[in-house]
């Protein structure tokens, strides 16, 4: 399987972009490419004679690209030799040798002589190598390599001899870039910058390498797009804080914008970057617990990113890939990525911080092999347990401990200034973790600018700075524990559903945590989570989340890319509008102000089964109509579409003296009807109800429009046909007696809309407002005229299967304002989260669809106080006149609902893009909770 980067390589242009963008000095040789190489047996340290072959640095031979295809095995040695021609210029007074990282343990030979070695597959280092370079024109490089990956203790990450399901193919050798770099005899090795955001400050510290002074100043030089902020000499080696005045400008994902720096000690010159961030933790508006970002609440969206590549394994096959996977993540509204198990290439992290991505960033776990009731047993059971019992963690080797804990400083020490890094990972699922406590608080000490996620997953030890949950298999819940817990509640992985993609899958396994076949019930899946499990959660106090994952990986099939970074298995724009409405959450939750969001809808303009064969929903009926186009006849057949179906006809109209309301519904198990009178003059309503057991007391078409509506009851008796030129509604109770047609206007447009929550539970409801009705009511035996042009019929035509409890939000209304006929309808809550929303405007029976979730703002203390409903194209206050409240509570059903009548006013803006003023329009606003 190759990527398309992979296709395109150029074997004699091997990623040579400057591999160290925060240290950036010209003098830059990059060694990539080809290369000799050797298997020999581990005991073997004479170099080899004869050589295997090729392989292309730095991919693993492991990698396809590799072009070797081998694993290197606990037993045995690979050997690499190049060949180096140097400028004569490129020479100064150091020769620095650097390895972006070389898996596991090597040693490294110049021109024969021995210059040095390094211990740990995924940390950089350099070797200096003056002394060796021999005089002449081309010189030997010789590597050798040793790599034990899951068989000792040594840090491994995901590597695993005998890969399957969430561990991975072994890799090893020179995975990173390896290149030359020429120094004077006093260079910068190292910068650390530390932004103090408070205090509009920058400490900066320039670590030297070669000959220092002790009087010893370097020159800095800190600039915004070009100006100058401030420039200083600071003694080398002591933290000097700059101030940078008051021209500071804040970086976030949202506005990634990065201060230049330029230092300047002896002869030597560098440039590098900093972004004026400050992470930490803090209440909302409420106590909660929060993630903050420059002082302020902000949600860590994120992803799990592993870091494979198919062709390339660790190696990504070109530096435009890296990029690629960030501004993916990017643009589906996830503002982090937590780097999992592994320390990627230092451009890996430039491009979070220039493009604006957050990194949680895990360190590389060791340890002996894992006992599976350890690491897997939390999964299902609350299992508690001191990691002080080494051996039950794989960690009894104190050798092992010690080479973690110095592979935890180097990481901090590696990564301290980039400015997107936000958080610190130590432990994950009890791999390799040991004394977590201790380890979180040495993060601490080493870095205190950032929270620390001491225990991802499990077997929480009470420390850092986060309570950190797994969830699977499990409905997600943020529990009342983690709430009041005053860390930080992270949902640090969940989801993990896998959709195989044929022809772009890595083997013929599958693993993933729910398995959906086709695209779009994975994409409803993985919606429906985010909306109804992270979404409450974030209400209630979750900082964070990070669903699995990025990308498929090797058997693992459940990312949001296929592997191959071919196909993307959700749509963008609906997963951005996702994450965007969890930020919002999290921002009203916080204290923020409610705001609208905009989804993205697709107008179905031809007939259409709401349903497939077996009962379940039809994907391509999701959409809006502006005529009913969708055929319903499928609810309650298949195998999946039988038990707690909803078929509904609800008919308002509104008259200058009355409100009538009709009601015939089936849910199965049971069927409600029901007449309501509203005399507007003196407030008296008369209300007629029956619930029939069974369907047999309610007649209702299979789709809109194919038959006659009838309740028969005692009680109540509803019929409802459709005539020439409209619908005619009738309906006899003790005292009340309705005769009124709802007439349908050549070219009158209705909203039609399906509302997707799996593929198992969805509706379809259409919404026909501003049809002039007329005709005669009679109450007690007195008849009132129903003044054809006063008056104002609205349907609510349902069909589907819904979650057991839904609450929603419905407005409608009609009238006249400035000579047009006027229909309103708007809804909220029930369609949250599906990228379907309820809201249209009509005028003059021409529809305009709204497509955004709308701000209700209303007083629960008091339904009679003005409602206002707004948006982007909707500014509109609703005023009542009268009150309906009514309880059903039967157990299994119950309904709570307050629904109030009067008028709407303000204005809304038609697909023209022209606003429409609305001025006493009739019509009722309503909150409805329901178990049915």
């Amino acid at each position: 399987m190759r990527t398309p980067w992979g296709e395109s390589l150029d074997p004699e242009n091997v990623l040579p972009q400057y591999p160290r963008p925060q240290l950036v000095r010209d003098s830059y040789l990059n060694l990539n490419g080809r290369w000799e190489h050797a298997f020999t047996a581990a005991h073997r340290w004479g170099h080899p004679e004869d050589w295997d072959g090729e392989i292309l640095v730095p991919f693993s031979p492991e990698a396809p690209l590799s072009g070797v295809g081998r694993t290197l095995q606990p037993d045995e040695a690979l050997w690499y030799r190049r060949i180096v021609t140097v400028p004569a210029d490129f020479v100064r007074e150091r020769l620095l040798l650097h390895f972006g990282a070389v898996d596991q343990d090597c040693e490294v030979w110049v021109d024969g002589a021995p210059v040095g070695g390094h211990r740990g597959g995924y940390l950089p280092f350099a070797l200096d190598v003056t002394d060796a370079w021999a005089d002449g024109e081309h010189h030997e490089i010789v590597v050798r390599v040793h790599d034990v990956t899951d068989t000792s203790h040594r840090s491994r990450g995901k590597q695993r001899l005998e890969r399957g399901g969430i561990w991975y193919t072994p890799q090893s050798g020179i995975w990173q870039t390896v290149w030359l770099e020429s120094v004077p005899r006093r260079w910068v090795q190292r910068l650390e910058l530390t932004p103090h955001l408070q205090d509009g400050e920058v400490e900066v510290t320039v670590v030297p390498g070669g000959v220092t002074d002790d009087d010893a100043a370097a020159h800095v030089r800190v600039s915004a797009g070009g100006n100058e902020l401030v420039a200083r000499d600071v003694p080398v080696g002591v933290p000097t804080r700059l101030a940078l005045g008051d021209a500071i400008r804040r970086w976030s994902p949202e506005d990634p914008f990065l201060h230049d720096v330029v230092v300047e000690w002896a002869e030597d010159r560098v440039t590098s970057y900093v972004g004026m961030r400050s992470f930490g933790l803090g209440p909302d508006a409420h106590g909660r617990t929060r993630l903050l970002l420059n002082g302020e609440p902000y949600l860590h969206a994120g992803l799990l990113d592993q870091g494979y590549w198919p062709d390339g394994l660790y190696t990504a096959p070109s530096d435009e890939a890296l990029v690629h996977d960030i501004r993916t993540a990017k643009d589906l509204g996830f503002t982090m990525l937590r780097k999992h198990i592994k320390v990627e290439s230092l451009r890996w992290y430039h491009h979070c911080d220039r493009l604006g991505m957050l990194v949680w960033q895990d360190l590389v776990n060791g340890g002996r092999s894992y006992r599976p009731a350890v690491v897997t047993t939390p999964v299902a059971l609350p299992v508690r347990l001191s990691d002080a019992r080494y051996s039950l963690f794989g960690r009894q080797d104190a050798e092992g401990r010690e080479e973690f804990a110095a592979e935890l400083e180097a990481t901090v020490e590696l990564l301290r200034s980039v400015p997107s890094v936000a958080a610190w990972v130590p432990f994950n699922e009890g791999w390799g973790q040991f004394d977590a406590r201790a380890a979180a608080a040495r993060l601490g000490e080493l870095d205190p600018t950032r929270p620390i996620d001491h225990a991802s997953g499990w077997y929480d030890q009470g420390a850092g700075d986060v309570v950190s949950r797994h969830v699977y298999f499990r409905p997600y819940r943020l529990s009342r524990a983690d709430a009041a817990d005053p860390r930080a509640a992270v949902l640090s992985e969940y989801g993990g559903y896998s959709h195989r993609v044929a022809g772009h899958t890595w083997s013929d396994k599958e693993f993933g945590y729910r398995r959906y076949a086709d695209r779009e019930r994975f994409e409803r899946a993985f919606l429906r989570l985010q909306h109804a499990q992270v979404g409450p959660a974030v209400d209630d106090g979750l900082a964070a989340f990070v669903y699995t994952q990025l990308a498929d990986v090797e058997e693992e099939t459940n990312g949001l890319m296929t592997y191959d970074r071919r196909l993307l298995k959700v749509d963008a724009e609906a997963t951005r509008a996702s994450n965007e409405r969890l930020r919002h959450r999290l921002e009203v939750a916080a204290g923020g102000p409610a705001r609208p969001v905009a989804v993205s809808e697709r107008e179905i303009t031809e007939r259409v089964s709401l349903t497939r064969p077996d009962g379940r929903l039809n994907p391509d009926a999701v959409g809006w109509t502006r005529t009913p186009l969708h055929d319903t006849d499928g609810i309650g057949r298949g195998l999946v579409g039988r038990g707690r179906n909803k078929r509904w006809e609800y008919w308002a109209v509104t008259t200058p003296t009355h409100v009538i309301a009709l009601v015939t519904s089936d849910i199965d198990y049971a069927a409600v009807h029901g007449i309501w009178l509203l005399d507007r003059a003196t407030g008296e309503a008369v209300a007629h109800d029956a619930i029939g057991v069974g369907p047999r007391s309610a007649s209702l078409p299979g789709t809109l429009g194919a038959g006659r509506v009838r309740s028969r009851t005692g009680a109540v008796k509803i019929a409802v046909d459709e005539v020439p030129g409209g619908t005619r509604l009738r309906a006899i109770g003790a005292r009340v007696r309705v005769d009124v047609t709802a007439h349908r206007p050549e070219g009158h447009e209705s909203l039609g809309v399906v509302v997707p929550w799996t593929d198992r539970l969805f509706q379809y409801t259409v919404k026909d407002v501003a049809r002039p009705a007329s005709g005669t009511v009679w109450i007690d035996g007195v008849a009132a005229d129903v003044p054809a042009s006063e008056s104002w019929a609205t349907l609510d035509h349902g069909r589907g299967r819904w979650p057991y409890a839904v609450s929603w939000n419905w407005g409608a209304g009609s009238g006249r304002t400035d000579g047009r006929v006027i229909g309103i309808q708007v809804g909220g809550r029930w369609t949250d989260g599906t990228g379907s929303v309820e809201n249209a405007l009509v005028v003059d029976g021409r529809l305009s669809k709204i497509s955004e979730e709308l701000v209700w703002d209303y007083d629960t203390a008091d339904w009679m106080a003005p409602w206002r409903i707004h948006g982007e194209r909707v500014d509109l206050t609703f005023t009542p006149f009268h009150l309906k409240r009514s309880v059903t509570d039967l157990r299994v059903f119950s309904s709570r609902t307050h629904q109030c009548f009067g008028h709407w006013s303000g204005r809304v803006r038609d697909d023209d893009g022209a606003w429409v003023r609305v001025a006493d329009v009739v019509g009722w606003a309503e909150d409805v909770r329901n178990r049915w």
